[in-house]
């Protein structure tokens, strides 16, 4: 590619279709594909449309896809995963944002009261499954993978750690120290139950909030309403974890974006999180029983990350509304690092 004279040789009909573009039909082409959003995998239909006289039972075409350039009529993808086509994934961000930003300082319908309410971003992690390959870095500073004292080794007769300072696109990242001391099985059972695991993280959370305020959970249902949005990511070991973000509104009869009201007094983002924190280590699933083995439970892993979301981000450990949207809607179109789940509950103003 290179040698402008060897394109021909390369790729035989690439002059042709250039000749062809430029030649009769090009402006329509043209219009087809910015009307596609500039898709890299459009969507070729072909066919007609015709338009039937109910009273004289006349039928005429309306539309013919044989009078396009291509005989073909483009339709975006509307994939949001940005490996397949970044141009859909990125109407798809951009969509995310603006949805989830309403649904944190107001806008499009709903009001901005809504940035009074308690918000919180969470993240929720996998458990450890055995010791992977790891970047550890303390700003420019990278830290040894595993340290671990010289001789040491695992049952199974391998090093027991690793002293390499990893780069960021270093391979190994994410891949088992020990394969065989690595429980892949019980991985692949926390990536099959996450989701179940999530929907009872959202009970639980409701009954302990119930038990802080000291109300029974039928009441509190009747006081306030926990909405949220989350979206799952892989990370490089494979591993499922959600990031989500948690709001508490008042319960009120219309859920219309426009009818959405602070909580009682009392209910604040240090009460959310306390009953957070309460719920999510007594959260399981029974994982299923894999060659007779014990029983085992899929649970949260140690690590939960509780951030407050502020109108603006100047308090540490602390987050801003756009700054949450933006991080939740660049992973909804992540893969495969990122899963292409992301759902909603009352959160985004069209719910």
């Amino acid at each position: 590619m290179t040698e402008p004279t060897r394109v021909g040789e390369l790729l035989p009909g690439v002059l042709g279709e250039v000749v062809d573009r430029a030649g009769h039909g090009y402006d329509r082409w043209a219009e087809l594909v910015a009307q596609a959003g500039y898709c890299h995998h459009p969507i070729r239909l072909a066919g007609r449309v015709e338009h039937a006289d109910r009273q004289t039972g006349e039928v005429r075409p309306v539309y013919d896809s044989e009078r396009e350039p291509d005989g073909v009529l483009l339709k975006a993808c509307g994939t949001r995963r940005e490996s397949r086509c970044p141009s859909c994934a990125a109407t798809y961000r951009a969509d995310a944002y603006q949805l989830l930003a309403a649904g944190l300082r107001g806008g499009k319908g709903v009001p901005e009261t809504i940035s009074e309410h308690p918000r919180l971003f969470v993240t929720f992690t996998a458990p450890s499954f055995g010791q992977v390959h790891t970047r550890k870095a303390q700003g420019r500073l990278v830290l040894p993978c595993h340290p671990h004292r010289h001789g040491a080794r695992c049952p199974h007769g391998l090093r027991d750690g690793c002293w390499h300072r990893h780069d960021e696109d270093d391979p190994r990242l994410g891949e088992p120290l020990c394969p065989s001391c690595y429980d892949a099985r019980a991985q692949v059972l926390w990536n099959a139950l996450a989701p179940e695991l999530w929907r009872r993280t959202t009970i639980a959370v409701q009954r302990a909030l119930g038990r802080l305020v000291g109300l029974q959970e039928g009441e509190l249902r009747r006081l306030v309403r926990i909405s949220y949005a989350k979206v799952a990511e892989f990370q490089r070991r494979g591993a499922i974890h959600f990031h989500a973000v948690i709001r508490l509104d008042a319960a009120t009869d219309c859920r219309c974006p426009g009818c959405l009201a602070p909580p009682p007094e009392g209910f604040t983002p240090a009460l959310l999180e306390d009953a957070l924190q309460q719920a999510v280590p007594a959260v399981g699933v029974p994982c299923p029983p894999v060659d007779g083995g014990p029983d085992r439970y899929a649970r949260w892993g140690e690590q939960l990350d509780v951030r407050n979301i502020t109108r603006d981000s100047d308090q540490a450990g602390e987050l801003s509304a756009e700054q949450v949207a933006g991080y939740i809607a660049k992973y909804a179109t992540k893969l495969p690092r990122a899963s292409a789940r992301a759902s909603t509950g009352a959160l985004a103003p069209t719910t």
